[in-house]
Formats: structure tokens, C-alpha cells, sequence
């Protein structure tokens, strides 16, 4: 499944790596800071999985930022993709 616009892919790897196998409820805060960083304290997102590749490596976890009700913004995006690689997540 392609990432639509509205969403931020993170490597399913580069999690299991910092946080251990399996353990992306370990990074929640992480990311919920990152969007909120950008977005403001009130910016919140879901998180969904993409695990539809037979290799492992492509697997994502696909943030949906929101906030009042709106999606992210191609700039808001990056600004949170930015952040995601200075972490080593991206």
C-alpha cells in the first residue's frame, strides 16, 4: 500500500531497532511529540500498519497526523520527516 499524502511512513525496522522488536507502543511518545512539534499540543494521529510487502525491510508503521479536525500539510509533513531522520527514524 503507497503512502497517501496525509501520511508519515516510518520503517517498521528502525523502530524494532531503537525500541526493540515489536515494541512501537515504546515509541508513541516519540512520535505523538514529533507531530506535535509541528502541529501544536493539540495535534494528534493514528497509527496504522502497512506490512503487505513479503519482505520485512519495507514494512511501516503510517502516522496520520491531525489537528482541529485537519490533515497535515505536505509542509507539516516533511517539517515531521525533518525530525524523524535527525532521531534516527526516518
Amino acid at each position: 500500500m503507497p503512502a497517501s499524502p496525509t501520511l508519515l511512513p516510518i520503517p517498521l525496522r528502525l523502530l524494532d531497532d531503537r525500541y526493540g522488536p515489536g515494541n512501537v507502543d515504546e515509541a508513541e511518545d516519540t512520535l505523538i511529540g514529533v507531530v506535535q512539534a509541528v502541529m501544536g499540543e493539540q495535534a494528534s494521529c493514528a497509527f496504522n500498519f502497512d506490512t503487505q510487502h513479503a519482505n520485512p525491510w519495507f514494512h511501516q508503521l503510517l502516522l496520520e497526523p491531525r489537528a482541529a479536525g485537519k490533515a497535515a500539510t505536505p509542509e507539516q509533513l516533511q517539517a515531521m520527516a525533518d525530525r524523524l531522520v535527525a532521531l534516527g527514524l526516518g
